[in-house]
């Protein structure tokens, strides 16, 4: 069965008694140790209540998040205390809906479309599969490595005591892989009543342009042409508008494009910047579901961040359950928190009011 993880998932496959089990263990370990949030789904010809209670309890002791068992006619959903079957309708979304985590390990699945650890069983060798997605070779008894190397295969090798080694290889080809292949684009968010400010903070001027352009164009000059958009349901723009600035307003279609990770800006961070927003991208983190910095009282800003796929599970989650309490319910997601250096500080200050706005004019007039 393949499944199509829009998150990060990485499976460990292999013949029974290859040791796929106590790896998986000891990575879930690893990555709880670096402050990951992983969660497990074991993929099995035959599951039933026995088995499934003892590994999950194996699972959850190493710090799994929440652990699956699935199988051509039924799945299993364990959370720490309850046990309940579902549906195998959009299975991701029902995991990640459910729990927030960011890495999957999966145990088995070989015919998945997920990137692979190979186990490799001393008797019986490799496994026949896709070679192209296997990151690494794991043996667990003498001798095995001579199966892989009889194969002529040009993939890494590890075994006992290299746990560490084979977890950093696989989580810098995953990074890779997602920088690579999963488009980033910016958005500039322009929804909100701007209730506190009178009127859309999305068209004040500053400078001699509505902020919401300045801030498109400037993602533009760091992602390219036609890599920006607006989001939200746009207000409506004032009368004395110039016309050029609206024709320059209107090119960014309002769009939608859920596979697509996504570098946002509220519309009301007008002290942003190339080297800060630079230096946002180089803390990208794309296995987990989205990097945000932190102010100094321990904050956490949300309008300006970068926001994986994965990331709206956790969103769809929120808002099945009442969608309450949003920021705190964020403090607890598995993301990944940046501290702001002092040097960037200020370009993380947002206006929300006709008096910020005052300030704003009055401290770039002061500049130029």
């Amino acid at each position: 069965m393949s499944v199509g993880f829009s998150g990060s998932a990485l499976a460990f496959c292999g013949y029974s008694g290859s040791g796929k089990t106590e790896l998986l263990l000891n990575c879930l370990t690893l990555l709880k140790g670096r402050g990951f949030s992983p969660a497990v789904l074991k993929t099995s010809s035959e599951v039933h209540a026995e088995i499934a209670s003892k590994d999950s309890q194996r699972f959850f002791d190493q710090g799994a998040a929440l652990v699956s068992f699935t199988d051509p006619a039924q799945v299993l959903l364990h959370l720490p205390c309850t046990t309940s079957p579902f549906e195998k309708v959009d299975q991701e979304a029902q995991l990640r809906r459910l729990v927030p985590f960011d890495l999957l390990l999966r145990e088995g699945g070989k015919q998945s479309k997920d990137w692979k650890v190979v186990c490799v069983h001393p008797k019986q060798g490799i496994p026949d599969l896709d070679t192209s997605r296997i990151l690494a070779f794991w043996t667990d008894a003498p001798g095995s490595s001579k199966l892989t190397e009889n194969k002529a295969l040009n993939i890494s090798c590890f075994g006992p005591g290299e746990e560490a080694r084979l977890l950093d290889h696989c989580l810098e080809k995953l990074r890779v892989d997602l920088s690579q292949n999963q488009p980033l684009k910016g958005v500039v968010l322009i929804g909100g009543k701007s209730s506190r400010m009178g009127q859309p903070k999305a068209w004040l001027q500053c400078n001699g342009s509505p902020i919401a352009l300045q801030l498109a164009k400037l993602l533009e000059d760091l992602l390219g042409e036609n890599q920006v958009v607006f989001g939200g349901e746009p207000p409506p723009f004032p009368a004395n508008l110039p016309v050029a600035q609206r024709q320059e307003l209107e090119r960014y279609a309002v769009i939608s494009e859920p596979r697509t990770s996504w570098l946002v800006l509220g519309c009301d961070y007008p002290r942003l910047s190339i080297a800060a927003l630079s230096w946002l991208l180089s803390q990208r983190d794309p296995l987990r579901p989205a990097t945000l910095a932190c102010h100094q009282d321990g904050l956490l800003e949300t309008m300006v961040g970068i926001y994986e796929p994965a990331f709206r599970y956790l969103l769809e989650g929120a808002w099945l359950d009442g969608g309450k309490r949003m920021n705190r319910r964020m403090q607890q997601w598995p993301l990944h928190t940046l501290q702001l250096p002092q040097s960037l500080q200020s370009c993380w200050q947002g206006i929300n009011t006709p008096s910020d706005l005052e300030f704003l004019i009055q401290q770039s007039s002061t500049q130029q």
